[in-house]
C-alpha cells in the first residue's frame, strides 16, 4: 500500500515509564513473550523497544521532558510516512508541539524521526516516522 507524505499509517508504539529497565525488560520478554528490538541510551534517558506480533511497547527510564510516574502510559505514538508535511499542517491548525524541531535518530530502529505534541485534553502524542523502512 502506498501512502502520501504526511499520512498516518497506524500505531507505532505505546510508551510506558519504568523504574527499573532490566526488570521491566525481563517481565515483558520472559513472562509475556515480547522480543527486545532495541535498547539505547539517549542523554539522561534509556529506551527499550519491545515487540510481539504487531504490538510495540517503548519502555522509558530517566529524564525526558518532565518526570512522570513509573508505570504510567507516557504517550501514544502514531506511525507516519513523511513526517514534515503533517507537522506543518498541525502547526498551521494551532497544535501545541513540545519541541520546536523534528528529532532525527539515525541509529534507533533503522532510523526514526519524531516529534511530541499535545492532544485536545493535554494527552501526549508522538508522530513517529521510520524513514528508512519501505
Amino acid at each position: 500500500m502506498a501512502y502520501e507524505n504526511g499520512a498516518v499509517t497506524g500505531l507505532a508504539h505505546i510508551g510506558v515509564r519504568v523504574k527499573d529497565m532490566d526488570a521491566s525488560i525481563r517481565f515483558y520478554t520472559e513472562l509475556l513473550g515480547f522480543k527486545l528490538a532495541a535498547r539505547q541510551k539517549l542523554g539522561a534517558s534509556e529506551l527499550a523497544f519491545l515487540t510481539c506480533g504487531t504490538c510495540e511497547i517503548e519502555l522509558i527510564r530517566g529524564a525526558t521532558y518532565e518526570e512522570r510516574t513509573p508505570g504510567q502510559v507516557d504517550h501514544i505514538a502514531v506511525e507516519v510516512r513523511g513526517i514534515e508535511p503533517l507537522v506543518e499542517r498541525l502547526r498551521a491548525a494551532g497544535v501545541t508541539f513540545l519541541d520546536e524541531e523534528i528529532s532525527t535518530v539515525p541509529n534507533l530502529l533503522d532510523g526514526v524521526k519524531n516529534i511530541f505534541f499535545l492532544g485536545p485534553d493535554g494527552e501526549r502524542l508522538e508522530l513517529f516516522d521510520y524513514y528508512n523502512r519501505p
